[in-house]
């Protein structure tokens, strides 16, 4: 039997693939419109377990806005998801009472699509963030609230390049990429 199926078919663009924790869904940003949405495609019959086996899907709209929408993801708790605003801006949509809430505005600049890193903990209580502090360019490594109430709290504090954080299966442990032990010209 096939193991690819094809999700969408449409003339536009679609991209950052997220799986919902029961494998039921897929997030991913769209080129629908004028503008980058996020959308959701759901496997419709319930005794139908898997993607590359379902007869019915269904492609929702979940972020349908004039501003571009990207990088979608799921929370493990699987009641939230994560997604780019304008490339840039961090949001959380609460699927069940749909309440858009900011994390981290714009502390980021966007050379292309897709450059952008966030992460959620595994208690779907917090973020990873890659994020420039002001009047910086170096990407620093940071934890931040997911609920949107309080700041971003830089943890690598290195002044070199950081990003790239993974969490840890308990949420103990946050492991980054850092340039910091590089060969440097400064000695």
């Amino acid at each position: 039997f096939a193991t690819t199926k094809r999700i969408t078919d449409t003339p536009t663009q679609e991209r950052s693939i997220s799986f919902s924790p029961d494998g039921r869904k897929i997030l991913y940003a769209a080129e629908r419109g004028n503008s980058w949405k996020v959308m959701q495609t759901s496997i419709k019959r319930k005794q139908e377990k898997q993607f590359s086996l379902a007869t019915v899907l269904e492609e929702d709209t979940l972020v349908n806005t004039d501003k571009e929408s990207f990088q979608p993801s799921w929370s493990p708790d699987g009641k939230k998801i994560a997604f780019l605003e304008e490339r840039t801006t961090l949001k959380v949509m609460d699927l069940k009472s749909k309440k858009v809430t900011t994390i981290l505005k714009g502390r980021n600049y966007s050379y292309s699509d897709g450059d952008q890193h966030y992460a959620w903990s595994p208690d779907s209580k917090w973020f990873e963030v890659d994020f420039l502090e002001p009047n910086s360019w170096i990407a620093e490594v940071g934890v931040i609230s997911a609920d949107g109430k309080g700041k971003v709290h830089n943890i690598s504090e290195s002044g070199y390049q950081d990003g790239g954080g993974t969490w840890s299966s308990d949420g103990n442990v946050l492991i980054w990429q850092t340039d910091r032990q590089g060969m440097r010209s400064h000695g």
